[in-house]
């Protein structure tokens, strides 16, 4: 079962014509891995995954007081990396606003300069749970 996690849009998400700017998504996408590693008590991962990939395509718009349930599934999980898939549906309209996928690579910070390192095993058993 794929992770999900669900979200009203607040007025400072929206640009001047009303709909969630393409940024925002990208934003609730990083929530939603936030409340996954969260509610598999690995929320101290998530600062030592720097993203070196992100895409998306855009489909429908999402607006003020809409409710965003962001869905996550794990595509490739490698060694330094793991690569998830997102969707973001808007469950007000029952249209998909966005797929896409984003690449995180693991790392060490040794004084200051980041060095990609192998995952922990946990995270990577956490991303296995998910279908």
């Amino acid at each position: 079962m794929p992770f999900e996690a669900r979200f009203y849009i607040y007025w400072s998400q929206t640009d001047a014509a009303g709909i969630v700017h393409f940024s925002e998504f990208f934003t609730l996408v990083e929530h939603a891995e936030e409340e996954f590693y969260r509610s598999r008590g690995l929320l101290d991962v998530h600062s030592l995954m720097p993203r070196v990939e992100a895409h998306a395509v855009f489909k429908s718009p999402l607006k003020r007081g809409d409710v965003a349930r962001v869905v996550l599934r794990p595509l490739e999980l490698r060694e330094k990396a793991v690569k998830f898939g997102f969707e973001i549906f808007n469950e007000t309209t029952g249209l998909l606003s966005a797929s896409g996928y984003i690449v995180a690579v693991c790392v060490e910070n040794e004084g200051g300069r980041l060095r990609s390192a192998r995952c922990p095993q946990e995270l990577i058993e956490a991303w296995m749970s998910v279908e």
